[in-house]
């Protein structure tokens, strides 16, 4: 009989896993993250831009009156890598313009004398000539999605309603945006008044253009 103890005793350890008695592998887990580009856009200086004082006497009668233009200057800074980045802007007023245009952006409207007149309109446009590098633009023929572009070359560039975006290349033969850490983007603003305003007080002049910052 104790032989027969023994036997059955070691039939049972046999039929146990192995895994029971000891670990024989081993896990490792490799785990990360992929984050998306991350470009801030901010206006240089004040993100006010100052029209010149206009007095009715300045206009001339049946005409529109334009005024001297302006200057800003947008600056892109893009952290932990370079990007691909697209510009498009709005009209954040909605108030209309006192003439159509692709590129018009209003100037909000007189309610004097009960005429509720568009002020007029202001251009905003890239000022590429003024840039110091990447100042090839390309405008986007895709409704601002990005994939497909045309070339503009470094001229000047109104931001029209039309969709679309702009990006910019390194050179003449880019065909798509430069991948960039930062970027200075001069700004042009050419305001246009309405002509033969009513002013019986202080008319305020108040557009406002929103850019946004795409990748």
């Amino acid at each position: 009989m104790r032989h027969l103890s023994l036997f059955s005793g070691i039939a049972v350890a046999l039929l146990v896993p192995a895994s029971a008695m000891a670990d024989d592998t081993a896990s490792l887990k490799v785990t990360g993250t992929i984050s998306p580009a991350a470009c801030s856009v901010s206006l240089g200086g004040a993100s006010e831009v100052k029209l010149d004082p206009v007095k009715l006497s300045d206009f001339t009668g049946g005409q529109d009156l334009e005024l001297k233009e302006k200057d800003a200057s947008l600056t892109i800074s893009c952290e932990g890598a370079a990007a691909k980045f697209r510009l498009k802007a709005t009209d954040a007023t909605g108030l209309g313009v006192s003439e159509p245009g692709d590129s018009h952006y209003s100037l909000g409207r007189n309610e004097q004398g009960k005429s509720n007149k568009a002020n007029g309109y202001f251009v905003l446009s890239i000022d590429a000539p003024s840039m110091a590098a990447n100042n090839f633009v390309l405008k986007s023929t895709d409704s601002g999605a990005g994939q497909a572009w045309d070339k503009l070359g470094n001229g000047s560039a109104p931001f029209d309603h039309d969709g679309e975006a702009f990006a910019f290349g390194a050179d003449a033969a880019a065909t798509e945006p430069a991948a960039l850490t930062s970027l200075i983007v001069p700004l042009k603003i050419k305001a246009v008044l309405a002509k033969d305003p009513i002013v019986v007080e202080e008319v305020a002049l108040a557009g406002q253009a929103t850019i946004e910052i795409l990748y």
